[in-house]
């Protein structure tokens, strides 16, 4: 198991922070601190990812959101709304997209059909990826030292923990996305 961590594990970081991340972040920094990986190869990948799903989400919105907009009137209509608060807070926004859980798609994409600028996306994007990536890096890795408390020979159970810590964390995903799902066809289902 621990050989697959070591191999596989600093792509499925790349790849869960692309999207969202938060849960492969924070297991990269307890597998860090059961010397399974690299702590600030964790972090690196980890900032990599994100900013890389930022950008994707944020240029998504740039060159196809503005068609999608012109398509519905009631967004439309609201896109004047949208920029003037991208002109007061727009900077805060893009700092803080990285902490809001769920929905960093959504707003990034809705970013890039305004009329902020490709310049002041980059900076706070990167400012804000960085940081973020340092934290949730730090949590896990700090947790680790949790488990290392409770779990005095964590090699003899890895193949039990490893498997269910893995197991609940898809199982929360899926709960997750589920009562989502079910929330949005509550609000959205009769539109």
């Amino acid at each position: 198991m621990e050989n697959y961590i070591a191999q596989y594990g600093y792509i499925a970081i790349l790849i869960g922070t692309f999207l969202e991340g938060e849960t492969t972040v924070l297991l990269g920094g307890i597998f860090s601190k059961l010397h399974y990986m690299d702590l600030k190869r964790v972090m690196l990948w980890a900032f990599a990812g994100t900013f890389a799903g930022d950008c994707t989400f944020f240029f998504l919105g740039k060159y196809f959101g503005r068609k999608i907009i012109q398509r519905y009137a009631f967004l439309r209509n609201r896109i004047h709304l949208a920029n003037s608060i991208i002109k007061r807070s727009g900077n805060y926004i893009i700092f803080l997209v990285r902490f809001f859980v769920g929905v960093r798609g959504i707003i990034l994409l809705l970013l890039g059909c305004t009329d902020l600028k490709k310049r002041t996306f980059f900076l706070y994007s990167t400012l804000s990826a960085l940081l973020w990536s340092v934290m949730v890096s730090l949590i896990g890795y700090l947790f680790g030292q949790v488990v290392l408390i409770f779990v005095n020979d964590v090699r003899k159970y890895e193949l039990y923990i490893v498997p269910a810590v893995l197991v609940g964390v898809l199982l929360l995903i899926v709960i997750y996305r589920h009562v989502v799902k079910k929330r949005e066809e509550k609000s959205y289902g009769d539109e």
